[in-house]
């Protein structure tokens, strides 16, 4: 088994004001072993698009282990309103710890 926690710098702005761009998140890959995600979990995810590449999004729905996500800036999101449903399978991990990028 791989290491619990892995980390992610966010890359665009679909989770601002909470999340920007350049700002680091832990994630905690193990979070899911024995549970499912919940309303308002903040999870990093698998593109549907590209498999290679993670989204960060917000659990806004939860049916019958799939998953509705949405970025907290809606207007700068491609979230479940383009992709549809997501399965446990593509969640990641949950976020676990948010380091804000150096303002200076």
């Amino acid at each position: 088994m791989y290491f619990p926690l892995t980390r992610f710098r966010v890359a665009d702005r679909s989770m601002q004001p909470g999340y920007n761009p350049g700002d680091f998140i832990l994630v905690n890959r193990w979070a899911y072993l024995f549970s499912n995600p919940q309303k308002d979990d903040i999870v990093v995810l698998q593109d549907p698009a590209n498999a290679r590449r993670s989204l960060l999004k917000r659990i806004e729905k939860a049916e019958n282990s799939r998953y509705y996500v949405l970025g907290d800036n809606r207007k700068m999101s491609r979230d479940s309103r383009k992709f549809g449903l997501v399965s446990k399978r593509a969640i990641r991990g949950k976020v676990w710890l948010h380091l804000k990028k150096d303002s200076r």
